[in-house]
Formats: C-alpha cells, sequence, structure tokens
C-alpha cells in the first residue's frame, strides 16, 4: 500500500523517468513500457487528488 504523499513522491519520480525515456526513438516494448508508465501516473494522480492510498492486491 503507499500513501498518498508516497503516491505523489513516486508520481513525480515516475514522469521524470518517462519525460526521458518518450524521445529515446520508436522501439515497440519501449513505447509499450512509456503506455504503461503513464497510466500508473494517471492511478498516482488519482490516489493524490482524491487522498487516498493505492493498495496492491
Amino acid at each position: 500500500m503507499l500513501s498518498p504523499s508516497e503516491c505523489a513522491s513516486v508520481l513525480a519520480r515516475l514522469e521524470a523517468i518517462t519525460n526521458q525515456w518518450a524521445p529515446e526513438g520508436s522501439d515497440q516494448l519501449l513505447q509499450q513500457h512509456i503506455e504503461d508508465a503513464r497510466q500508473l501516473a494517471s492511478v498516482l494522480r488519482l490516489c493524490v487528488d482524491k487522498d487516498v492510498p493505492l493498495v496492491f492486491l
């Protein structure tokens, strides 16, 4: 489980990483990783905005 403040920390780092990856080319696997990371970032942002923890099942 990640608290909302932990989600905010992970979100900031995840966005920095995906922004760094994005211009690195058109490799299909890399693009899938970027898309997956962006989906996770959306969930993290929602947890921060709603002030709820992220629970992994």
